[in-house]
């Protein structure tokens, strides 16, 4: 009987145990990213990895926070599909997603945070933040400089 408790003791012990998780590729950490975007935002169709922007000064050990960069794209497989594992096609005008966040080993399990925005909703913001400041700048030319010199130009021209 002593035996079977000394034996429950120590699997008690083993997997009460904190983990300790080996070094983490920047390819590793992504991966996670992109797992935790479709878990916790459950879209219709799951996402994966477009592109990722290399980190070259990543470090695998120690506890750090560090950022990642990559995109992510809609793709045919719906959300409960998910769960076998394989590699689906990217839909044809599947939604592009810009994506940033931070992996971070200080606590066990590591902790993924993750940002997305629509890359077309994303280029529709700077481009008419770019139009904006260019009234604005010609606006300013023409109090500064009056409609004289932009009148000449026309009859010059």
């Amino acid at each position: 009987m002593e035996k079977v408790w000394a034996l429950l003791l120590f699997l008690g012990v083993a997997t009460a145990a904190p983990v300790v998780l080996g070094p983490i590729s920047y390819d590793q950490a992504v991966a996670s990213a992109v797992d935790t975007f479709n878990r916790e935002q459950k879209p219709e169709f799951i996402f994966q990895l477009l592109e990722s922007e290399p980190q070259p000064d990543w470090k695998t050990t120690g506890e750090v926070t560090q950022p990642l960069k990559f995109s992510i794209k809609e793709t045919e497989c719906r959300f409960t599909d998910k769960a076998n594992g394989t590699r689906c096609n990217f839909k044809e005008n599947g939604v592009d997603m810009d994506c940033s966040g931070f992996y971070s080993t200080q606590q066990n399990p590591p902790a993924v945070i993750v940002q997305c925005e629509d890359m077309e909703q994303e280029m529709g913001r700077i481009t008419r933040s770019r139009w904006g400041r260019f009234w604005r700048g010609a606006k300013r030319f023409v109090k500064k400089h009056g409609v004289s010199i932009a009148l000449a130009g026309l009859r010059f021209g």
